[in-house]
């Protein structure tokens, strides 16, 4: 099966090019600087020439607090060129796998949500995702397929975990906020499960995350917890809940956005693992933890 991926220098993207050789996959990815998703005509031209199954669109803008000053490169990148990639899929025949994020909620239902929630973004990256999805599905309908996940970690780009490697033995006192929920996902794990999903005729929208819920700061704790022995005996940072509203940060985020997975373990025949044992397998990864996590 031949795949064209979007935004293959990303996390996700490096974790899918990563594992489509494994899976026998061929999987091609243009060089980030050469293409534009914002260039209508050069996303044409490749998708044309290419002539994939299935194209992955993971190229996004995701600078979440700046977006709400540059809202102009936000909606230029995860809505136009969501179109864009679109629209070359339709003149090419071809199916669309589009990644898009748990902001498109504004989580104040208190519980996992799932896919036929209403939506309503709280901020601009939120509403830049949400109208790329709509793009994507007026021109695609079911030979689209959205894959909603969030509060992503990979071995490339800045997360969350690497994060707090980073600032548990630099800081005397971190403070988490504690009001806000999600389901943490293992880029590596949403890879397989994407190209997975590249083998099925499924459109619609699924969520695709690592099962279970957890504050940020329970997040931060079982982060310290199985990392720990990593530091030697150094002294690290202690760890304090604050709020959504005390960080005060530019972009609001949902507070419990946390997914239902009954969906995707339908799809795949199989549930996702637990965020727990994401967690661990990208920490053995990276060789924080020993070798021996939990697999998929």
């Amino acid at each position: 099966m031949k795949i064209l991926l979007f935004g293959g220098s990303g996390q996700l993207g490096y974790e899918l090019k990563k594992r489509a050789k494994d899976l026998a996959f061929d999987l091609l990815s243009p060089v980030t600087a050469e293409l534009d998703i914002t260039d209508r005509e050069q996303v044409k031209l490749l998708v044309s020439s290419v002539q994939p199954q299935v194209v992955i669109n993971s190229a996004a803008y995701t600078a979440v607090d700046k977006a709400e000053e540059e809202s102009e490169k936000a909606f230029a990148v995860n809505r136009d060129g969501a179109r864009h990639v679109a629209e070359a899929c339709e003149a090419a025949r071809c199916r669309l796998i589009h990644i898009s994020t748990d902001y498109v909620f504004d989580g104040m239902l208190g519980r996992p949500l799932r896919e036929d929630d209403a939506v309503h973004a709280l901020s601009i990256y939120g509403r830049s995702k949400l109208e790329g999805e709509q793009a994507v599905q007026s021109i695609l309908g079911n030979r689209a397929l959205i894959a909603r996940t969030q509060a992503l970690y990979g071995q490339k780009g800045l997360n969350f975990v690497f994060t707090m490697l980073k600032l548990f033995p630099e800081k005397e006192v971190l403070k988490i906020v504690s009001d806000q929920s999600v389901s943490p996902t293992w880029a590596g794990w949403l890879a397989e499960a994407l190209l997975d999903f590249a083998r099925m005729d499924r459109g619609g929208v699924v969520h695709a995350s690592c099962a279970g819920a957890v504050t940020w700061l329970d997040f931060a704790r079982e982060i310290m917890k199985l990392a720990t022995p990593h530091f030697s005996g150094a002294q690290l940072a202690r760890l304090e809940e604050t709020t959504a509203e005390e960080l005060n940060r530019p972009a609001r985020r949902p507070m419990f956005s946390a997914f239902d997975t009954g969906l995707i373990t339908t799809m795949l025949g199989r549930p996702p693992i637990a965020w727990q044992d994401g967690l661990r397998n990208f920490l053995s990864e990276i060789g924080v933890v020993k070798k021996g996590g939990i697999g998929r």
